[in-house]
C-alpha cells in the first residue's frame, strides 16, 4: 500500500508535465483568438466600400428580391452582430462565425419578417452561403391571410 510521501512525491513529479500541457493548449486557443481577429480586421480591410445597397444590388441583378436581400443583410449585421461587410459569396459558418443553431433561427426569423412560410424540403442543398439563404427565403411560399367570415 502506498504511503502519503510517495503519492506526494508522485504528484510532485506530474505536476511540471501537467503545466506543460496546459500551457501548450492555453497558447493554441490565444493563436486561433488572435488568428480570427486578423482575419476581421483583413475582411473589413478589403471590403471598404460595401454596403447594404452593393449588396442589395448585386442579387437584384441575378433576379433575387431586393426587399429579401436587404433584410438578410440588416438581420445579419444586427442580429447576429457581423462586424464587417457581408458578401453574398460569404460562408454562413467559416466566414460569419454562425452554427447550425444560429442559422437555423436566422432562416426562421427571416422568413417571419418577409411574410413566408417555413417548408423544410422546399432546396434539395443545405444552407451554406449568405446566397444559399437569400433564395431559399426568396423561394419560400407566401404566408397566406386567412379571412375569416362570419355567418349572419
Amino acid at each position: 500500500m502506498p504511503n502519503a510521501d510517495t503519492i506526494q512525491q508522485w504528484l510532485g513529479e506530474q505536476i511540471v508535465p501537467v503545466f506543460l500541457i496546459g500551457f501548450a493548449l492555453l497558447m493554441g486557443l490565444v493563436l486561433v483568438y488572435l488568428s480570427a481577429l486578423n482575419r476581421r480586421k483583413s475582411l473589413t480591410r478589403s471590403r471598404a466600400g460595401r454596403t447594404e445597397d452593393t449588396f442589395t444590388e448585386y442579387l437584384a441583378r441575378y433576379g433575387f428580391d431586393e426587399g429579401i436581400a436587404r433584410s438578410t443583410y440588416r438581420y445579419l449585421q444586427e442580429k447576429q452582430q457581423v462586424s464587417f461587410p457581408i458578401e453574398p459569396m460569404d460562408d454562413l459558418d467559416r466566414d460569419l462565425g454562425l452554427d447550425g443553431d444560429d442559422i437555423k433561427t436566422t432562416l426562421r426569423d427571416l422568413l417571419e419578417q418577409n411574410g413566408r412560410e417555413y417548408l423544410p424540403g422546399i432546396l434539395d442543398s443545405p444552407l451554406v452561403r449568405v446566397v444559399d439563404l437569400v433564395r431559399y427565403i426568396q423561394a419560400s411560399p407566401r404566408r397566406l391571410a386567412v379571412v375569416h367570415r362570419r355567418m349572419a
